[in-house]
């Protein structure tokens, strides 16, 4: 439905006068009558008539003048976002063949649309993905004194034994958390197995394949230290790393076995380690997708052969390997981090919009102001075109605007007018703002729609012609957008696909916003007569990260000549800001932005800022914070409720986005004191006195506040609160933390049977 037209001003005559005979002894204490046969007042009755006049007009401003008069100031509505992700086709009971599925295909989470935006080889194979994971502590020493002996032949050329465990990672699962893999903590790198399928010949599907390009979709962790965007006006990634992927060398036979890979081609518009990646790598020839399946047993699995597989089953399907890897030199020198959580096959990029050709409206009436509506929204308006009777009509933003659908000039004038939105040259209109650019159309042949309720308005003669009775209208358009869009694992799962194909997104859509209403856009003239979208002052940084569009902020903060890697300096031309999520599932109490989030505000931010600045967006630095508490209940009160209620005040009081005095988040470089803790806790009701109170970090009870500064929040990780004199005391909840072994550099890997099967 459009939207709904707001009451600028609800004071109607009586409000006003009585307003302003409140304000006659402010500003004249002589008059003292205020009688209606008073002069004085009856001026004022006759300027709160006309007042009330203009309000009720103003009241009713078309919504079409609202949004010329924000055009006029150079603003413009937000558009819905359309969300975005990454599906997963398969082909798990069809035919033996490669399905190619070209871009655009239409997929659905319920009644939500979505569709491809690359195209892509669908292979008939099944997947699997391996990494070798290194053992530790007392696990490594078991192992050592196991397989020490039965080894020995490979630690004789002085290499150190490198002790692993075949893992799978798995794919995500809707409700849990995302799986997260540090790819430099594994041995090798992760290892992707191709597998034929249950009633498949092995060799048949090698042959299939051959020479075929593989898609693979990529999702990296989200987690994030930040993005940084340097002072030359150019976007700097993460890493210009790229990930190296490499198949099997396979020796003639008769050679001894040696493990040694040939890089496969493979292309991308994206940064795998940092974002949502699409990865193209073409496979070599049948006799390429092989592996070595003549090892000696003890041989398998080492070194820099693939992982050692313990199904026999899943070994006999094996097709080939495709080893996924940092270049030597970074993953040596530890300066990429690329942690990953997911990883497919037959992977396509999906946005959250779908095409609409030939759509029929009513039939031309010939009335006045003629109406039609689209059966889907929101519509992107850019992508709409209309025809009457087979001539295509074009958007305009207001028909008043339009010429007449007869022209009342005379012809032997010259034809040279200029109008206030379309400029006329020999009786068509010539690429006005509200036309599309680069056409030409008659300056009558134009309607308007709103993009929110899909309804087409089209002119009343005077101004924009009348569709003619009977006219046949049709629409082709793009529809989609808002927060409908952002869907968990194995929503998108339906489509218009071939029988045999089925599809789902191995994980969650993102970036999907609903539009910006007037009322919204409204909101932001203030601020934008102030900074222009300029970045330039704290306040400028802090409104426009806070309207970033697509993404959902809770709290905003600026830090000017702050670097987050020099914090203890001031750095000239460096503006960092700290951003904390509205809403985090994995940890509420402390929400942490993610890598898309933190991209996203990059991306809003770069081009409005100025060009000698160097920004830093990043998230918060949560310190680990223990509170214990013993209190006194008033009498007469249950102790449960009051100790919950205490504990609810002691985390809100710490929030990262309601915690402090203030209730707005707790505030920069300002120190945790129990004293403050206490003084919030007493507010809960039920409370008598607080008996006891100790604050503790890791490192154990502090006496002292705990300092903040810079990026760092408290982040209250354990709470007890207790009825008495003696408080829990801080070691019982903070526990002790387990020690890893750093891994060896010279090492040769050697698998171990895993504990379970």
């Amino acid at each position: 439905m459009p939207l709904p037209e707001p009451i600028f001003d609800p004071r109607r005559y009586r409000d006003i006068v009585n307003e302003a005979m409140r304000r006659i002894p402010v500003h004249n204490p002589e008059w003292t009558n205020f009688n209606d046969s008073d002069p004085g007042v009856t001026v004022l009755q006759a300027f709160a008539f006309m007042t009330e006049s203009l309000l009720y007009r103003a009241n009713r401003i078309p919504e079409r003048n609202r949004q010329k008069y924000l055009r006029l100031l150079g603003i413009e509505m937000r558009a819905p976002q359309s969300a975005r992700g990454i599906v997963a086709f398969s082909n798990p009971n069809g035919a033996l063949r490669t399905r190619t599925l070209q871009p655009g295909q239409i997929l659905r989470a319920g009644p939500t649309p979505f569709q491809t935006e690359n195209g892509l080889d669908v292979f008939p194979v099944e997947m699997g993905l391996f990494y070798k994971s290194r053992l530790t502590g007392q696990r490594r020493a078991d192992a050592v004194s196991l397989y020490e002996q039965l080894y020995a032949s490979f630690a004789l050329s002085g290499s150190t034994l490198d002790y692993y465990e075949t893992k799978v990672l798995e794919p995500p699962e809707a409700g849990s958390i995302l799986p997260n893999v540090d790819v430099r903590q594994t041995v090798d790198g992760l290892w992707l197995a191709l597998f034929a399928r249950k009633n498949d010949d092995v060799e048949q599907v090698r042959q299939e394949i051959a020479n075929k390009t593989l898609t693979i979709g990529i999702l990296p962790a989200l987690d994030s230290e930040g993005c940084m965007v340097p002072p030359d006006g150019e976007r700097r990634q993460d890493s210009t790393t790229s990930l190296l992927f490499e198949s099997p060398q396979v020796q003639a036979a008769g050679l001894a076995p040696q493990a040694a890979y040939t890089r496969l081609a493979a292309s991308t518009t994206d940064n795998p380690l940092i974002e949502p990646s699409i990865i193209q790598v073409r496979l070599g020839s049948a006799d390429s997708l092989r592996y070595w399946q003549s090892l000696d047993p003890l041989e398998a699995g080492t070194g820099a052969f693939p992982p050692s597989l313990e199904d026999d089953k899943r070994i006999g399907k094996l097709i080939t390997w495709v080893r996924i890897r940092l270049p030597q030199e970074t993953s040596a020198g530890g300066q990429v981090d690329f942690r990953v959580s997911w990883i497919g096959i037959n992977a396509a990029r999906v946005i959250q919009r779908a095409r609409v050709s030939g759509e029929g409206l009513p039939r031309g009436t010939g009335e006045p102001d003629q109406t039609a509506v689209l059966a889907n929204t929101p519509v992107i308006a850019e992508s709409l075109q209309l025809t009457v009777n087979g001539e295509q009509w074009f958007r305009i933003d207001d028909l008043n605007a339009a010429g007449p659908e007869v022209d009342a000039r005379s012809p032997r004038l010259a034809v040279d007018a200029t109008g206030p939105s379309i400029r006329c040259q020999g009786g068509r209109a010539a690429n006005s703002s509200s036309l599309a650019a680069g056409r030409t159309a008659p300056p009558m042949l134009v309607y308007t729609v709103d993009r929110e309720s899909g309804e087409i308005r089209f002119g009343d003669g005077l101004h924009g012609t009348r569709p003619p009775l009977g006219a046949t209208i049709l629409a082709s358009y793009e529809y989609g957008g808002g927060r409908e869009g952002v869907v968990g694992i194995g929503a998108i799962n339906k489509g218009t696909l071939p029988a045999e194909i089925k599809v789902t997104n191995a994980i969650p859509t993102y970036g999907g916003d609903s539009g910006e209403t007037i009322s919204e856009a409204e909101k932001r003239i203030p601020g934008f007569i102030r900074h222009r979208e300029r970045l330039v002052s704290d306040s400028d940084f802090r409104e426009l990260t806070l309207s970033t569009p697509g993404v959902d902020l809770g709290r905003a903060e600026v830090l000017s000549l702050f670097h987050p890697n020099q914090p203890l300096q001031s750095s000239p031309g460096v503006v960092t800001v700290m951003v904390v999520p509205a809403f985090d599932p994995l940890q509420p109490d402390a929400p942490q932005p993610d890598r898309l989030l933190l991209q996203t505000i990059c991306e809003y931010l770069a081009p409005r800022r100025l060009i000698t600045t160097e920004l830093y967006v990043r998230g918060p630095n949560y310190i680990d914070v223990w509170v214990s508490l013993a209190i006194e209940v008033i009498p007469g009160r249950d102790d449960a409720p009051v100790r919950e209620g205490v504990q609810n005040e002691v985390k809100t009081f710490l929030s990262a986005l309601r915690g402090g005095f203030g209730g707005e988040g707790w505030p920069l470089n300002r120190p945790v004191d129990i004293g403050e803790i206490s003084a919030a806790a007493a507010r809960a009701p039920g409370v008598a006195r607080i008996a006891q109170a100790l604050l503790g970090t890791q490192a154990g009870v502090r006496a002292l506040p705990l300092p903040i500064s810079g990026l760092d929040l408290p982040r209250l990780v354990g709470i007890a609160v207790v009825s008495g004199t003696t408080a829990v005391p801080i070691e019982e909840l903070t526990g002790t933390l387990s020690e890893t072994q750093a891994p060896n550099a010279n090492t040769t890997a050697v698998p171990v049977i895993p504990e379970t099967c």
